[in-house]
């Protein structure tokens, strides 16, 4: 059976890199998948940073071009390079390139599929029409939940939702450990021990989270909250709600910045890992988290409940409210922790593990070729 040819294409340029393994190993989370689809399509990744060079890294080859990240730039280079390979499909990570998928749309053979991966952008307001335009180029579409897809079909971007199809945004290679041995190494060795991985920001909603373990802590008091972070805009604010309640300040261990290799073994080391977000385009925390079995805890965003199943993975709250956030803390059962951490581990290698999000990806080949 004759290979698919994809090539996968992302227009961002790095240009602070000028160093191919830099912008592979950046990328690797939303490309690990591509060395699963590289048994059955022949694959090659198109991406753009300071230098123009091409190499091979397990087995997939690696293209680099320069361009301006300018939302009206042209790369034309790029473009002739991707048609003289003349592929099945190109998958382009982003809905905010209309101008350029247009373009590309173009140069293709009218036989390959345009497919765009949404990254977690919303849609555009004043240039929203461009999105439009470009929505008649486009053969489909890979969000991480279809409630995000619908958020898009009502901003008037996206004609047909029929176009749209779930897929995990990333893919990882942690896994379940034993646990005795990661609370050892991190030092969480509470009865509970609750997990927050993510940046301090308003969409994050960290001081939401805290108003609600106030006041579980002051029934719970073996518990603990762990939190770990990158961006810290509302660290002071995080900082002060915590120093000003005795019940916090006691129970809350702020960890700072932790090496993304060293959070499996806090995943591991945590029963229940927790998010106050808004929006996502899908978390990679929480993805990180099923893998190793640690049970979220999430708001009734989109994403974060196709990531748990809908709620069978883990527990769902009314996001920005602390009261509902404290009666899902108080509600929890040790009894039901074990098999639900089991669920999560199985879910992840069955529907985001890259031997899974692959098998996902040419389904869709298959289904857009045949129409």
């Amino acid at each position: 059976m004759k290979k698919i040819k994809f090539i996968g294409l992302n227009y961002y340029c790095h240009k602070e890199f000028s160093n191919a393994e830099e912008v592979i190993s950046k990328h690797r989370p939303t490309d690990l998948y591509l060395r699963e689809l590289a048994n059955k399509a022949e694959t090659v990744l198109v991406k753009h940073m300071a230098v123009e060079t091409a190499c091979i890294a397990n087995e997939i080859r690696f293209h680099f071009f320069r361009r301006k990240n300018s939302f009206w730039q042209i790369p034309r280079e790029t473009h002739r390079f991707i048609a003289a390979q003349n592929p099945d499909v190109v998958l382009v990570q982003g809905l905010i390139f209309p101008l350029q998928v247009k373009a590309l749309r173009r140069k293709l053979d009218s036989r390959c599929k345009i497919i765009l991966q949404h990254q977690g952008e919303v849609p555009f307001k004043r240039k929203k029409i461009f999105q439009r335009m470009a929505d008649k180029v486009v053969d489909g579409y890979l969000f991480s939940s279809m409630g995000i897809a619908e958020e898009w079909q009502r901003a008037g971007i996206i004609k047909s939702i029929s176009k749209c199809f779930e897929m995990p945004p990333a893919s990882f290679l942690f896994k379940k450990k034993g646990k005795e041995e990661c609370k050892s190494k991190t030092g969480m060795n509470a009865p509970v021990n609750f997990l927050w991985a993510g940046r301090l920001n308003a969409n994050k909603d960290p001081l939401t989270v805290l108003e609600g373990f106030e006041k579980y802590f002051a029934a719970n008091t073996g518990a603990r909250l762990y939190m770990i972070y990158q961006e810290n805009d509302l660290l002071e604010a995080v900082i002060e709600k915590i120093n000003t309640s005795p019940l916090l300040k006691e129970r809350v261990i702020v960890v700072g910045k932790i090496e993304n290799a060293e959070m499996e073994t806090w995943y591991n080391a945590a029963d229940y890992i927790v998010s106050g977000s808004h929006y996502e385009g899908g978390s990679y925390a929480l993805m990180e988290a099923l893998a190793c079995g640690c049970v979220p805890i999430v708001t009734d965003i989109p994403a974060s409940v196709k990531t748990i199943d809908g709620g069978r993975l883990g527990y769902i709250y009314e996001k920005g409210n602390p009261e509902a956030l404290f009666k899902i803390l108080f509600s929890l059962k040790k009894d039901a922790l074990l098999s639900r951490s089991k669920a999560c581990a199985e879910y992840y290698v069955k529907e985001m593990s890259p031997g899974a999000v692959a098998s996902k990806m040419l389904a869709v080949f298959e289904t857009l070729q045949s129409k």
